[in-house]
């Protein structure tokens, strides 16, 4: 997604956070903030992933040269989720966390829930993000960084407003003699018949559409699809997971749809770069915002453009998530931490720094309708859909625990059952449900 970095696996790393739990409930501590310094003179420790380490040095560059008796000094570590958060887990007991971090959605709730992320919002209310308030922020995105335990603390504020849209070639449309572009008013019904017709004129060797549901753990797609049809991925209330309810398989049905038609053969090879819509062989895919660089240096000589994702029902379909960054509840730098964040995310300071290097869109009204991030040259020429899609965004459901990656498992299980056995649809989804709901149980007991 826009500046998200794509190597932090979603199921691998959230099993690897999950698994790190008793380390953190061990070291215990107050949630009562740690200690707090002069903005002046003192020195920041910022802890990104390795990926994104050039922008956040040029973040840190920029704001020393502006407050030159300020300094940041930016340490990078591992892009692999599993290290990332190991690594975190060995600081905080050894009560030598970074004063600003690195946080990410699917991590979020963990490092709350473990004394690790300072709440942010009395700092908030205070003023210490200068002009800023809760309000100005995309308040979906916000809500990833909301403890389930405790939903009135944010531990931590979203970086970019990551979406996802639909990218077409319009030169292997053109190829395959259709000349039906997508729309923003499109459905999927209208998505599957032009993918399936394309494939179909161009006798298969152009795939019509990218299979929305991969290998069937993205969670990013099926999530919006499932609340389109009126259903749920994981109910807080009930502590229950929904993925096996009737609107729920309504839903999978849909997804599983163009498997072979308008789509290619089921794979579990996710990282096939023939199945990737920069290999020039797809004229459909649902991508986030973040693809957009890849596919300029991919498709140097096509045609190609994005549109908002297709209704079902007339609700929108767009998936999002973001990354985001925290102060640790132990800092003794939170003055500077804090002096940091307010210059960070304001819309002419660092956040017009983080468009013009790191792609990002500003998680807040004012940054999505008057900010620079969609001013590059085209292709796409419609790049501003990914400000609507993120407005309209379903973003990744908070679970407890392990159970996160345990649904991802199996729905990944269920749809190769499906598409490989022949298994009914509503028989696999429900036994996925059973196995996801007693992942929550043993989480939640």
């Amino acid at each position: 997604m826009t500046s998200r970095p794509h190597r932090v696996r979603r199921p691998t790393a959230a099993a690897a956070a999950l698994a790190i739990i008793p380390l953190f409930a061990a070291c215990g501590s107050s949630s009562t903030p740690g200690g707090s310094n002069e903005v002046e003179g003192g020195t920041l420790v910022l802890t990104t992933i390795t990926s994104l380490e050039p922008q956040f040095k040029e973040y840190a560059d920029a704001y020393m040269k502006e407050f030159p008796d300020r300094t940041v000094e930016v340490r990078s570590t591992t892009d692999d989720g599993a290290e990332y958060a190991q690594q975190l887990a060995t600081a905080r007991l050894s009560e030598d966390l970074p004063d600003v971090f690195f946080n990410v959605d699917f991590l979020a709730d963990t490092l709350a829930k473990n004394n690790v992320t300072l709440d942010l919002a009395p700092g908030i209310e205070e003023g210490k993000l200068g002009d800023l308030t809760m309000d100005d922020f995309l308040p979906q995105f916000v809500a990833q960084y909301r403890p389930l335990a405790d939903p009135e603390q944010v531990t931590g504020l979203p970086v970019s407003a990551d979406s996802v849209g639909l990218y077409y070639n319009k030169s292997l449309f053109e190829q395959a003699g259709v000349t039906e572009y997508p729309e923003a008013d499109w459905t999927w019904d209208d998505m599957y018949r032009v993918a399936e017709e394309i494939q179909s004129k161009s006798d298969g060797a152009v795939t019509g559409l990218a299979a929305p549901l991969a290998d069937g753990s993205a969670q990013i797609v099926y999530g919006p699809v499932i609340q389109a049809y009126d259903g749920y991925v994981y109910d807080a209330e009930t502590g229950k997971s929904g993925i096996g309810q009737p609107e729920a398989v309504e839903a999978w049905t849909t997804l599983l749809e163009p498997y072979g038609t308008a789509s290619g053969e089921y794979t579990t090879t996710g990282d096939d770069p023939t199945l990737q819509f920069g290999s020039g062989n797809i004229a459909m895919a649902i991508a986030s915002r973040g693809a957009v660089p890849q596919t300029q240096l991919a498709l140097t000589d096509a045609d190609w453009d994005v549109q908002v994702l297709p209704t079902i029902d007339g609700s929108s379909t767009a998936g999002g998530g973001s990354y985001g960054l925290s102060i640790a509840q132990t800092s003794e730098n939170q003055d500077a931490a804090w002096a940091f964040l307010a210059w960070f995310y304001d819309t002419d300071a660092g956040m017009k720094i983080a468009q013009e290097v790191g792609g990002v869109i500003p998680p807040t009204e004012d940054g999505i309708s008057n900010g620079t991030w969609k001013d590059g040259e085209p292709p796409p020429a419609s790049i501003e859909i990914f400000g609507e899609s993120a407005r309209t965004a379903v973003l990744l459901t908070q679970m407890p625990g392990a159970s996160a990656s345990v649904m991802a498992e199996a729905t990944k299980k269920a749809t190769q059952e499906v598409l490989l056995e022949g298994r009914d649809v509503a028989e696999a989804f429900q036994e996925a449900e059973e196995t996801v709901n007693a992942a929550i149980a043993k989480e939640t007991k």
